[in-house]
């Protein structure tokens, strides 16, 4: 006999946060709590299917594939958190002890979003790998982590900064003559200090008084910035093709991030910019190591997938290596995870989050988004408060300068 969740179980679930009494009573009738034995496999090493797995009763174990091992037991009373969330899954997910557990597919969320917001039924396309494009993933996948893929290095004077900007010395001499050992960086911030989005009184025309005016932090997110567009090369036309479409998304979201921020009152703007340009760094890995295997290099569609189900993982792996923050790692990693709601305050992954989803108004991705009123981040930021008109008046008013943040990061 089925059995489904009740209300208590789902309000257990912060990612459920958004919907109704009402809404959640109709989604738990396409839900079912599953029962399994001990020994029973419920997630394998490398699946890829996109699903939440929350378990209700007993413990299972975690392997990884080194054989390192971690127990997840249930909390009865307690807020329920997936287990083993990262895809391709990275553990064997085994039964220690008779447990029951709830399976949540992500395309059932955001099919049953739709249906609560519109009242109507809508189909969420799902693209399923054939058994040679789930290999491939894999394959990736396991060099990437095995390091028998180099992923790619922060640029010399980018990696420099971060240096400099943790000593106890820094200041804008200091941080100058690191800058000035690469003449295109140096005359972008001259003329990022003297553009209409920082100009103060007169213009300036010395790096060391550019750092002045920007600050030592945005001038550290600025070198970042134009550093990584070296990353952003290839022979391959088709991967060449992928580089430039992925700068031009990454400058999009990187211009909505720091609009958006001055909405809020946590989020530093600059800082938002740069998650904006990193949040799908990993793409970049990806695309380094399609160039020399000739089955992903010469097919798009399978190219696409792979990068559909990698991004979020290497890009998390490639800022952990650039030792960036866990708040900038987070957003690599979760910046998709349209239903993602860890805490009840809002974050920089909320905000990329919905810079992301204002990129893909009007994209043929759209069709594929839940409405934007479920995301849990839309309403944690505040913008919830506005209505729809408002918002996009907003964004109306902010396009000459969204378009000059855009300019002033160039094209590749």
């Amino acid at each position: 006999m089925q059995t489904h969740p009740d209300l208590v179980t789902l309000r257990r679930l912060r990612t459920l946060s958004q919907f109704s009494d009402d809404q959640l009573t109709q989604l738990a009738k396409d839900l079912s709590i599953q029962t399994a034995s001990k020994r029973t496999r419920l997630v394998e090493l490398g699946c890829s299917e996109n699903f939440s797995l929350y378990l209700l009763q007993g413990s299972v174990s975690l392997t990884a594939r080194d054989g390192g091992k971690k127990e997840h037991n249930s909390d009865p009373s307690g807020e329920l958190n997936p287990v083993a969330q990262i895809r391709p899954c990275m553990f064997d997910v085994d039964v220690i002890k008779k447990a029951t557990y709830l399976k949540i597919n992500a395309d059932q969320l955001t099919q049953f979003a739709h249906q609560v917001d519109e009242e109507e039924s809508f189909e969420v396309e799902t693209i399923e790998q054939t058994k040679e494009e789930s290999e491939l993933t894999m394959l990736l996948f396991r060099d990437m982590t095995s390091g028998n893929v180099n992923l790619p290095s922060l640029p010399n004077v980018a990696l420099r900064i971060q240096q400099e900007i943790s000593s106890d010395n820094v200041d804008a001499d200091s941080i100058s003559r690191i800058i000035q050992s690469d003449p295109a960086i140096t005359a972008k911030l001259i003329m990022v200090a003297n553009s209409p989005l920082y100009l103060g009184r007169g213009n300036i025309e010395s790096l060391t008084k550019a750092v002045v005016r920007l600050g030592l932090v945005t001038t550290q997110q600025l070198v970042i910035s134009y550093a990584l567009k070296e990353l952003f090369k290839s022979k391959s036309t088709l991967i060449n093709r992928r580089m430039q479409a992925l700068w031009q998304h990454s400058r999009k979201v990187a211009s909505l991030g720091k609009i958006l921020a001055r909405l809020t009152t946590s989020i530093d703007p600059e800082k938002a910019q740069l998650a904006g340009l990193i949040h799908d760094l990993g793409e970049i890995a990806i695309l380094q190591y399609a160039q020399d295997h000739s089955n992903l290099c010469d097919d798009e569609e399978k190219l696409l997938l792979v990068i559909k189900n990698l991004r979020p993982q290497i890009t998390s792996m490639l800022l952990s290596k650039w030792n960036f923050g866990g708040e900038f790692v987070s957003v690599g990693e979760e910046s998709e995870a349209w239903f993602r709601n860890p805490s009840n305050e809002p974050d920089l992954c909320d905000l990329i989050m919905v810079a992301q989803y204002h990129s893909m108004i009007g994209t043929p991705e759209m069709a594929q988004l839940p409405p934007i009123s479920k995301l849990p981040a839309f309403s944690k930021l505040g913008m919830s408060e506005l209505t729809p008109p408002q918002l996009l008046a907003f964004m109306a008013e902010s396009k000459t300068e969204i378009d000059q943040i855009e300019a002033l990061l160039g094209d590749i």
